[in-house]
């Protein structure tokens, strides 16, 4: 029978035997923690890295992709190109994609083209070292009519799509007088014909093929603006209804000005040689002096016959004056001074 001494002895084993074994199994949860941690660092650095560097990473492509088109593209009168920008990021664990492409697509909602969406542009563009570039096109490049242009690009496996609304094509034109509203003739001697010169187009309403509504462009055209004369006495007095037709007047040509506006510039030419460049787009200013000389007092209109210089479209497109007729004299008390 075993003595207490060896009984004491047996549970002083068995508690050291029990320590041996918890520092074991702590060693090995703390060496699995830190394996854990450094899988876990791992891991996030190379997130870190893939996020921060756009050359990093085990494969190619992209995250994420965004463009951009600016809202106010084609409505300032100076800018020839449209301009879109790309950002990109890179994926979980890859690299970034350097090169993509694009296209450009244009759903027409002008009335002189009611066909369906007509591809207009393709291409290719590089991102730079921050994952972000700017593509440019030449209006003369890109545009064929009015209407929803869409950019589609492709990177790294991913696509984004962006569109605005361009109107740079005008079916017609009218001169609005400045400082004639019938009541009084305009003063020979004054600094010359005042008016707003406004380039139209007809965009359709898609939902409504029968509703059309008339809106102001901002085109490039070129054309010629011809001024006809009619031996009238100014009549005082009268409306629309006077002024706005021919009736009996028997409209004779005394001048002819070729024309360019492009940007918010007009260029006149006038028969005699003179050249007006560089002219604010509006108001568009008459020199009478080109005018009044060769027939003198009388009713007096203007027409413009132009041709678009961007699209596709190049026939001939037709506006005048409103009022059609004006009077012009040499005024004196508000009233012409003789037929002079």
């Amino acid at each position: 029978m075993p003595s207490a001494d060896e009984d004491w002895d047996d549970e002083e084993w068995d508690d050291e035997e029990w320590d041996d074994d918890s520092d074991s199994g702590t060693k090995l949860i703390v060496f699995t923690n830190l394996r854990i941690a450094i899988g876990v660092s791992l891991v996030i650095l190379l997130l870190i890295c893939s996020m921060t560097f756009t050359n990093f990473g085990f494969y190619s492509g992209a995250g994420t992709l965004t463009l951009l088109i600016d809202v106010n593209e084609g409505k300032d009168e100076n800018d020839v190109t449209f301009t879109f920008s790309v950002f990109a990021a890179s994926p979980a664990f890859g690299k970034l994609a350097k090169e993509g492409s694009y296209k450009v697509i244009v759903t027409p909602s002008s009335v002189e083209y009611y066909d369906g969406p007509i591809q207009v542009s393709q291409g290719s563009f590089s991102l730079d070292g921050s994952g972000k570039t700017s593509v440019s096109i030449s209006y003369s490049d890109l545009f064929e009519m009015n209407g929803n242009y869409m950019v589609e690009i492709e990177l790294g496996g991913q696509k984004a799509t962006d569109s605005v609304n361009l109107n740079k094509f005008a079916e017609s034109a009218l001169f609005d007088l400045v400082l004639f509203d019938g009541s009084e003739p305009i003063d020979k001697d004054s600094e010359g014909i005042i008016t707003n010169l406004h380039f139209l187009s007809e965009i359709l309403n898609r939902e409504d093929s029968s509703s059309d509504e008339s809106i102001m462009v901002v085109p490039s055209v070129s054309g010629q603006i011809t001024v006809y004369h009619s031996e009238e006495i100014f009549e005082s007095g009268k409306g629309e209804d006077y002024w706005d037709n021919d009736a009996s007047r028997d409209p004779v040509s005394v001048e002819v000005i070729d024309f360019e506006f492009s940007g918010d510039q007009m260029k006149f030419i006038y028969q005699s040689g003179n050249i007006e460049a560089g002219a604010a787009f509006n108001p568009v200013l008459f020199d009478i002096d080109e005018i009044y000389g060769n027939e003198g007092s009388g009713d007096y209109a203007l027409t413009i016959e132009f041709t678009n210089n961007l699209g596709t479209d190049n026939s001939p497109k037709y506006g005048q004056s409103t009022w059609k007729w004006f009077h012009i004299c040499d005024v004196k008390d508000g009233a012409c001074d003789g037929n002079k």
